[in-house]
């Protein structure tokens, strides 16, 4: 009965406000009518206001465009903030054109962050004020300098694990009065993306991406905020996009500081050689040192002329592959990490900390943290391992 009543209950809408919903995920009418089973004719109908929606179906667009019935029945569209600038080295065509997967995790970053400012008030915390900035005329190198020596980054060389290295580096960043999120960026290209039209500069990550990799993303798009510059971003060395080449050769420099570089034993013993021709074992040596990937390695060694093109493009099409710094033995879902991971520690103890005073309840701590009830408790002890 409760079925047969949803498929025939119309409810008025604003046609405007579906329209709206669909391409602000850019999705077009066709992959509607796949997605759910609608005809093309019932869908022009619904979007040009000469029928309504029943029930059934504005669940189902509710599902299908990641929106809430509720805003779905909004009397007008709602102004929502624009997706950042698109950053990357790609074909013209593609340019400015993102998957709905995309879509969604800058959308999940904006949400993020205004939890993560929402916690802070619960518990009358101040939000720390970004002190830095930089203009793009401005040599990144020294910028990465001072940054570097801010946070203290230093300290951060005795880890051994590239993965508690990233954890606390992004700690650091977020010292800044950052908000930093690893997300799924599994559409599109993109390594990373900073928004600045929030309360607080958001960093999002590609939360598959090996550590190291992450740890470049990380400070790349630090890059894009001390420029005041939002953007999503592939990464790609080769782009002639200068922002890009200043936030690529920030991010290096404040990995790979080409002082200390040069002062590695292996690296003077090699250029006394006269050898240009690194063996793996070296590069993943200083790899592992510096927290970065070999190829970062090889790129720093080649601008400052201790590697050939030649050599670097080898090593270059043979390492940069999907493949290449991934588990061969991906452990299965583990949602309590994953959303340590996704949100930072700096994030849930927040949430925990306002649970535990007593300023949210048990169900506001189950939405602050994104996941079912049964998964706090696991979620709370991963978190003070």
């Amino acid at each position: 009965m409760l079925a047969k009543m949803e498929e025939t209950t119309l409810i008025e809408i604003n046609s405007k406000v579906l329209i709206w919903a669909r391409e602000s995920l850019a999705i077009t009418r066709n992959q509607v009518s796949e997605k759910i089973n609608i005809s093309a004719k019932r869908l022009i109908q619904l979007e040009e206001g000469e029928k309504f929606p029943t029930l059934k179906e504005l669940k189902e667009f509710s599902k299908l465009y990641k929106r809430t019935i509720a805003t779905l029945l909004l009397s007008q569209p709602p102004k929502e903030k624009p997706i950042p600038t698109d950053r990357r080295t790609i074909n013209s065509l593609e340019m400015g054109s993102f998957h709905e997967k995309t879509i969604m995790a800058v959308r999940k970053a904006r949400a993020l962050a205004q939890s993560y400012i929402e916690l802070k008030n619960e518990l009358n915390e101040d939000i720390p004020k970004l002190n830095f900035s930089s203009s793009i005329d401005e040599n990144p190198q020294l910028i990465a300098a001072k940054v570097r020596n801010s946070l203290k980054l230093e300290d951060i060389r005795e880890i051994s694990s590239s993965t508690q290295a990233l954890e606390i580096y992004i700690q650091r960043v977020e010292s800044m009065g950052i908000s930093v999120y690893q997300l799924m960026l599994s559409q599109d290209e993109i390594r990373g993306f900073t928004v600045l039209d929030e309360s607080i500069p958001i960093i999002g990550i590609k939360r598959n991406d090996p550590a190291t990799a992450k740890t470049f993303t990380l400070f790349h798009e630090l890059g894009h905020v001390l420029l005041n510059v939002d953007g999503l971003c592939d990464l790609s060395e080769r782009t002639n996009i200068e922002i890009e080449k200043w936030c690529n050769a920030f991010s290096a420099e404040i990995l790979i500081p080409v002082s200390e570089l040069l002062e590695m034993k292996v690296v003077i013993e090699q250029k006394l050689q006269g050898n240009k021709i690194w063996t793996k074992k070296d590069l993943i040596e200083l790899a592992n040192y510096f927290h970065v990937g070999p190829l970062a390695i090889l790129r720093s060694l080649l601008e400052n002329k201790l590697t050939t093109v030649a050599y670097y493009n080898e090593r270059h099409i043979a390492w940069n592959k999907p493949q290449f710094g991934r588990s061969k033995t991906p452990e299965g879902r583990n949602i309590a990490k994953e959303t340590i991971k996704e949100k930072g520690k700096n994030y849930i103890s927040l949430a925990f900390s306002a649970f535990d005073q007593n300023r949210i309840d048990l169900k506001d701590l189950s939405d602050f943290l994104g996941v079912k009830l049964s998964y706090i408790p696991k979620t709370r002890q991963l978190l003070n391992i």
